[in-house]
């Protein structure tokens, strides 16, 4: 028996190309061989006939008594496994399809999917049973042992201390300091290291002692994320007295951001945080996942989870130790204390926490105190005492009408305010990004309606059932849906029209408007909109003007561009021009699953890639996207909350961007839509409240209209160049009259001896001006005054024509359309990229008909110039512009005109001319030496 064993032991497991059983035996299969001297002969008497099955199974049982069975392996490996190096695949440990791995109490489990198939000895019932040692943990802890071994700071990086702790004899070897791991400092900049400490000393209490939460302020782009991954680091493994001061943190995100969260912890600590995320989860697993997290013997650290889910699981995490740390991205969802959301992520029992949101302040002080009340309970007080001791007298105060009592007093409170929320808030603009980004300029660029628009404006706000809602007591949600309405007619008729047929609320006003549409827009026999074989496209001023800008972008230039709305019926136009002009494009909006939008921001970025238009919903993409594959961004209809408009701006300025960047901001002019804007100025202004800018003029700080005036929404200026602009009683534009830049020596002589003589710091930031050709033609008032904020509308470049626009690009697109331009350069100290023609991009583009057209270079250079001369404005009274007639041409320039120029006054051509299918630059004279800039 002793011999038994011994030959049972010997045979060992191994892979399940080990065959013991007696097989149909030839030359070319050696899995086993009998070496049995005592039977030579016998043995060569067999190998004439074939033995029996009978006979190989007494031989084998006979060989292996004895101990003289001797097994030949063959791998098994190149019969079923081709890949380089295929040993080693298949030898590597079983990947569980569980993220978060197995728990120790299910070792039967464990063994049942990491263990091969074993080899069961002759006469037992049951394999051998041998010690695992292939765990899953085993080579991560190793792994992870050498990396942070050989981790050290690169030179002239300081290593980043949080806490030091006092020297003295009664507590000298208790506690250890608080460092940063250099895995994540030699990665933060200068403005994240002061994020990191800023954060630890709330969290941690040694700010204050009512004072565990913080709000991180910062930016789009300044790398909020980066900043409490490595807070989070260093407090699941640090804490002062030696052990971790967090054991379970929670992050709660908007549903979109779930698995960023998860890619950017991967990216910066990999696997040494245990954490699960629960994205696109079935509800089981997702009950299961919490489960998991909140069990005291888990060794999950990190739960991130979306605040819809936080929301319907919140009984969960009513335990005590549930949560030690909580970090809400996009905190201004928080801002509605009466929400289930904020209640629910209140009743937590985590007094640690940390909101992060690039817009903190976004409609009004109240919705701020709620955010506040969230970080540090009770701490301005409860929510009547904040409204009537800070609320009431600061925004009393910053009325135009408001006495210099009132200022003083606003003032003083606002300055109280800030000192005290400024312990705990740390904002910083992006202004830093100019050391790490190319320089950026902003646009806004004021399009006057159509005919067409102006009519069924006109038509809507005199309506009956208008003026009932103005002047009676109407319900809420009907005046919103005539807001809308106004809203989607400014960007385009279509989708009145499109209302009206499916007969949603806010209509009332438009009975009987689809007699103003022209006839070519509907099919002679159902009636059905067509667009007029793509002559929709005139029928709205900003749609007019994006179209120009489109074909000069997609013939002259390398640049993507990204076309941010809030409305998908805009975006579903944006589609049909892209079709139609056969730009290639790609969409993200609320219907896109969560799954696809990184796949299709990955597309846009790749440059290998011939992607040209990124269509953007501002609600279901404006935040955290990182569309750095485009350089150009079009808001094409403004929000109510100024925040959505700054998340979707901040898409395509952010790490990583290499050309100029652009943004435009369309608006159309007389309408609701400047009225939005200036709201949205009025609600900027009270950033200053938590940025610690107050001024010494109380002017300075207050809004331009009354709140009386940004009520009155429902009136129409079509005479004006901008509302915005006449409501800022501008100094710096009292000789707009005399017309552009003359082009006469003298004249130019005079302008530069002014500009010389002027006070004011007009140096043109990142060079746009200078590249546009348009430098030393500009007036005072249309440079810009410093580095003025992006809500100091005053001190911007204010240009009444588009040919001192300082955008190569927007002066060949403006057209009769754009009526004034707000500009402002910000600086960046990144050398740009500078644009390049793509060859396949040289010819040119074809029309809406997909007819093709080419001119040759002497016929361009004399469309473009006779395109000038029709275009450039001859004199200017009052707020209208008079531009030179057709009538007042030579009879071989009326032919160009006649080719170029479309009008939208009575019908509209269902043809495009050929000015329209192959957009032209608009340039002087005197500038067309700069046509090559895109050659």
């Amino acid at each position: 028996m002793e011999d038994e064993e011994e030959a049972l032991s010997s045979s060992e497991p191994t892979d399940s190309s080990d065959e013991f059983a007696v097989g149909h035996h030839n030359d070319d299969d050696d899995d086993y061989n009998v070496d049995n001297d005592d039977n030579d002969d016998e043995a060569s008497s067999v190998a004439d006939s074939p033995p029996s099955d009978e006979d190989r199974k007494l031989k084998n049982v006979d060989a292996l008594v004895r101990g003289n069975l001797v097994v030949k392996r063959q791998s098994l490996l190149p019969r079923v496994l081709s890949v380089t190096e295929g040993a080693a695949v298949c030898r590597k440990p079983f990947k569980p399809p569980c993220s978060a791995g197995y728990n120790d109490g299910n070792e039967q489990l464990a063994r049942r999917l990491e263990a091969r198939k074993r080899f069961v000895p002759w006469g037992s019932l049951r394999p051998v049973l041998v010690t695992i040692t292939n765990r899953l943990d085993v080579p991560r802890i190793v792994e992870n042992g050498v990396l942070e071994e050989n981790l050290t700071l690169p030179p002239g990086i300081d290593p980043l201390v949080l806490w030091q702790p006092e020297e003295s004899e009664d507590n000298v070897g208790s506690s250890v300091p608080i460092l940063v791991d250099p895995l994540l400092v030699r990665f933060l900049r200068p403005h994240q290291r002061e994020g990191v400490q800023f954060m630890f000393e709330c969290v941690s209490g040694l700010c204050s002692a009512s004072i565990y939460g913080c709000i991180l302020a910062d930016d789009m782009g300044l790398g909020k994320t980066l900043q409490s991954i490595t807070l989070l680091y260093t407090l699941l493994r640090q804490g002062f007295d030696g052990k971790p001061m967090v054991k379970k943190a929670i992050i709660v995100t908007p549903t979109s951001l779930v698995s960023n969260w998860e890619a950017e912890i991967m990216k910066w600590v990999g696997e040494r945080i245990k954490l699960i995320a629960l994205c696109e989860s079935t509800r089981d697993d997702v009950v299961s996942g919490i489960d998991n997290f909140t069990s005291p013997r888990s060794p999950l650290q990190v739960l991130i989870v979306s605040y819809e889910t936080f929301r319907m699981h919140s009984s969960k995490f009513s335990q005590s130790g549930s949560c030690d740390l909580l970090i809400c991205d996009e905190a201004h969802r928080l801002k509605n204390d009466q929400t289930l959301t904020n209640r629910a992520l209140a009743s937590l029992s985590c007094k640690r926490r940390i909101l992060l949101s690039g817009t903190p302040m976004q409609n009004d002080l109240e919705e701020f105190f709620a955010m506040v009340n969230f970080t540090n309970p009770g701490i301005l007080g409860d929510a009547a005492y904040f409204r009537r001791y800070y609320e009431a007298p600061i925004i009393c105060g910053r009325e135009p009408t408001a006495t210099e009592e009132e200022k003083m007093l606003g003032s003083e409170r606002s300055a109280e305010l800030s000192a005290k929320v400024n312990q705990f808030i740390l904002r910083r603009t992006n202004a830093l990004l100019s050391n790490h980004l190319p320089p950026k300029i902003v646009e806004v660029v004021c399009c006057k309606l159509t005919p067409l628009q102006s009519e069924l404006y006109n038509h809507f706000i005199h309506s009956k059932n208008v003026k009932r809602a103005i002047t009676e007591e109407t319900k809420q949600s009907r005046i919103l849906a005539y807001i809308t309405a106004l809203k989607k007619l400014c960007n385009h008729p279509k989708l009145i029209y499109d209302t009206i047929k499916s007969g949603s609320p806010g209509t009332a006003g438009f009975e009987d408007c689809i007699r103003f549409f022209p006839p070519e827009m509907f099919s002679g026999r159902s009636g059905t909109w067509t667009g007029g074989d793509g002559a929709w496209v005139e029928l709205s001023g900003k749609m007019h003007v994006l179209a120009r800008l489109l074909g000069h972008l997609r013939q002259r230039t390398d640049d993507r561009i990204v076309l941010v709305s809030n409305y998908t019926q805009t975006l579903d136009l944006f589609a049909q021009l892209c079709r139609e002009r056969r730009y290639p494009y790609l969409r993200l909006d609320g219907t896109t699953s969560i799954s696809k939008r990184q796949k299709l921001v990955n597309c846009f970025n790749d440059l290998s890639k011939d992607e040209f238009v990124f269509l953007l919903s501002s609600k279901a993409g404006g935040c955290g996207l990182n569309l750095i594959g485009g350089n150009r961004l079009v808001l094409f209809d403004p929000d109510w909350n100024p925040a959505n408009d700054k998340q979707a701006a901040a898409r395509v300025w952010r790490d990583g961007q290499k050309k100029r960047v652009y943004i435009y901001r369309f608006l159309s002019t007389g309408t609701i839509e400047e009225k939005v804007f200036q709201r949205q100025m009025s609600k900027e202004g009270l950033q200053k409240v938590i940025q610690q800018e107050q001024t010494d003029s109380h002017s300075a700080q207050g809004n331009f209209l009354s709140a009386e005036d940004l009520r009155d929404l429902f009136t129409f200026h079509d005479n004006v160049r901008s509302e915005i602009h006449e409501n800022m009683d501008c100094t710096r534009c009292q000789n707009h009259n005399d017309g552009p830049e003359s082009t006469e020596e003298g004249d130019e002589e005079k302008a530069t001896i002014k500009n010389c003589q002027s006070q004011q710091d007009v140096s043109d930031i990142g060079g746009f001006a200078e590249l546009a050709g348009c430098l030393h033609k500009l007036k005072s008032s249309e440079k810009q005054v410093g580095s003025p904020m992006e809500e100091d509308l005053k001190s911007w470049g204010h240009h009444f024509y588009s040919m001192s626009v300082p955008d190569t690009i927007l002066q060949a697109s403006a057209g009769d359309e754009v009526t004034f331009v707000f500009s402002n350069q910000i600086d960046g100290k990144l050398v740009p990229v500078e644009p390049k023609v793509n060859p396949k991009m040289q010819r040119t583009e074809g029309n809406m008909n997909g007819i093709r057209y080419k001119p040759n270079p002497d016929q361009k250079s004399n469309l473009l110039f006779q395109h000038h001369r029709l275009l450039k404005p001859v004199s200017s009274t009052g707020n209208s512009v008079k531009f030179t007639s057709p009538a007042s041409l030579q009879p071989s320039e009326k032919s160009a005109v006649k080719s170029m120029r479309t009008s939208l006054k009575g019908a509209v051509k269902p043809k495009l001319s050929v000015g329209n299918q192959l957009p032209q630059k608009r340039s002087s004279p005197d500038t067309l030496e700069h046509d090559d800039d895109f050659e």
